[in-house]
């Protein structure tokens, strides 16, 4: 699969954004990184909608989840 660099760069500019809206967010998933991520660690997902439903789940990291964590970082830093 080939990258679009246009994508990208949209997609760079989003996250920019995404990021100036909410600072503490980025800060916090690399703290989680740096200190947390490992196998057996568990990730769990909380979504509140305005009307109040609640979406929850969780998931527990496992070799192959670290495998595409890793390869992720590299791209980002390509």
């Amino acid at each position: 699969m080939a990258l679009n660099p246009l994508h990208l760069m949209q997609l760079q500019q989003l996250f920019h954004t995404f990021k100036a809206n909410h600072p503490k967010l980025p800060l916090f998933f690399q703290a989680a990184a740096r200190d947390a991520l490992m196998e057996g660690t568990i990730i769990e997902v909380t979504v509140k909608s305005p009307e109040g439903r609640e979406y929850c789940t969780n998931m527990k990291i496992t070799p192959s989840d670290l495998e595409l964590i890793q390869a992720l970082k590299e791209l980002s830093q390509q």
